[in-house]
């Protein structure tokens, strides 16, 4: 059941407790802005949240306000859970900053749980994403940050997941199906092969192989997968698995059926299991967007940076800014084009009412046809021309017009006459900052490889780590603004 937070001040918060000096020195740290600035922006948005609990049903939720700025310095400091709810019930500067008795200083881990659970289940799919958009769209309009100017990047990322060979990763998904048999129909299960159950039961290790005799085990894994296939395609219960459509995924992906069905020969392991017209793929013949891990099916494949998933950064650059935040995050799979991003982007950046006059990025995201997509919304596109249409070396092109055209064609003209211009190279040298961001995201907020898996909860832990970046830029210059009277500590 959902219940507001109190507005009324307590009497006597944790902070009372403290001596006086140490009350002076949580005012001069990250907690003194968080608790004059960040904490009343929590409290105007929690309302929005309200749709995650039962109207009447069950007790009451613990305060929505604790709870997100829980998980907010949660990932400002890069902290577990079991760290975070530590600091909150032990850290005199999360009690000075939460402004609560000391006996509501106090979460558990079901409670973060819970309330991420319902930020992913909620049919409002971009639910995850409302603590980011909300307390961004306040920090803002408190700081008066301008968005006119942004610049986009991406950054590539990893979930909580084994990194597999090909050997592995048929031996992963096997191995899950084999116990989802075992689970769902246990006659089926015992009717199986022994020799699947020798090489795919819960104790075996057989992918893990030499090297030499690696290629040989693939050629068995595959034509277990296809028996497995064959064998369940038309189960009732199985067939509507999520181990199921894996192992399907992964046999449409990775493997071929043949002609001509062969015996396995006498050194492989399955020999004396019958035929199976099933090779394995050449592997350049498997696409980029193919299963890459048994637990997050959504992982994909980039020939340049591997395994995982892509984050789409913009953040402001506007000249005068108290300070820069990110404005929008959108996750991506690996194997897609930076290209594709551009137009999504500034599309999310209108809608939430921080449209940019101009988008500064690199070459990736330029083309004619983003250029004027972008600017039939307005938004001009400073990027280096796409490489099919960079400036003819010795050619001499006149200054650009003021606004790109909105024709693909002409766009891409723009976009020569832009790059040749004489001040083109410094007004783009701003686009590099956002290289900075990327390293600040992932070294001061574990965004390089998160403790998550799947692509639900690498979304919603994005959304978090990028707002906690926001906030701790809002908390730095909160604390540079402060007279040296009122404290000007460190963030960290």
């Amino acid at each position: 059941m959902y219940k507001p937070s109190d507005p009324q001040k307590p009497l006597f918060d944790a902070a009372g407790l403290l001596p006086a000096q140490k009350r002076e020195l949580c005012e001069q740290s990250w907690a003194g802005p968080f608790r004059k600035h960040a904490l009343p922006i929590l409290r105007k948005v929690e309302g929005e949240f309200a749709d995650l609990f039962d109207e009447g049903m069950g007790r009451p939720n613990r305060p929505v306000e604790l709870v997100l700025g829980t998980l907010i310095l949660k990932d400002m400091n890069d902290l577990t859970d079991e760290e975070a709810l530590g600091a909150l019930e032990f850290d005199a500067r999360w009690w000075y900053a939460f402004e609560r008795e000391i006996h509501e200083l106090h979460l558990c881990q079901k409670t973060l749980h819970n309330f991420r659970k319902r930020l992913l289940e909620h049919e409002d799919k971009e639910k995850k994403k409302l603590a980011f958009r909300r307390v961004t769209d306040e920090l803002i309009a408190v700081l008066g940050v301008k968005v006119d100017r942004q610049r986009l990047d991406s950054t590539h990322i990893l979930s909580n997941i084994a990194m597999r060979n090909r050997l592995g990763l048929f031996c992963d998904v096997i191995g899950l199906f084999v116990r989802a048999v075992k689970r769902e129909d246990a006659k089926a299960y015992e009717e199986l092969s022994p020799g699947i159950l020798r090489r795919h039961g819960e104790e075996s290790r057989y992918a893990d192989a030499r090297k030499g005799e690696g290629p040989r085990r693939l050629g068995v894994v595959a034509r277990d997968t296809g028996r497995l296939v064959d064998r369940f395609e038309d189960h009732a219960t199985l067939a509507k698995a999520e181990e199921w459509k894996l192992l399907k995924r992964l046999f449409d992906e990775q493997c071929e059926v043949t002609l001509e069905e062969e015996k396995p020969k006498e050194d492989d392991d399955d020999h004396g299991e019958g035929g199976a017209g099933i090779v394995v793929k050449e592997s350049k013949e498997v696409d980029s967007s193919s299963l890459q891990s048994a637990h997050d099916p959504g992982v994909s494949y980039s020939g340049k940076k591997g395994k995982g998933y892509e984050t789409q950064v913009s953040e402001t650059c506007t000249e005068g800014n108290p300070v820069q935040l990110i404005t929008e995050v959108q996750v991506t799979r690996s194997c897609d084009s930076d290209q594709n991003a551009t137009v999504p982007v500034v599309e999310a950046l209108e809608k939430a009412g921080h449209k940019p006059k101009e988008a500064v990025a690199d070459t990736a995201y330029s083309g004619g046809e983003n250029a004027a997509a972008l600017a039939a919304k307005g938004v001009n596109l400073l990027a280096p021309a796409a490489p099919m249409g960079k400036p003819v070396e010795g050619k001499t092109y006149p200054p650009p017009s003021p606004t790109c055209p909105k024709v693909e064609k002409e766009a891409v003209e723009w976009l020569r006459q832009q790059e040749a211009s004489p001040e083109f190279k410094e007004r783009y040298r701003i686009r590099a900052g956002i290289e900075s961001t990327n390293a600040e995201l992932k070294a001061k907020h574990g965004l390089g490889r998160l403790r998550v898996r799947g692509k639900g909860r690498v979304k919603l832990s994005v959304y978090f780590k990028s707002l906690a970046c926001n906030v701790k830029r809002a908390l730095k210059y909160w604390l540079r603004s402060q007279t040296p009277a009122e404290g000007a500590a460190c963030l960290e």
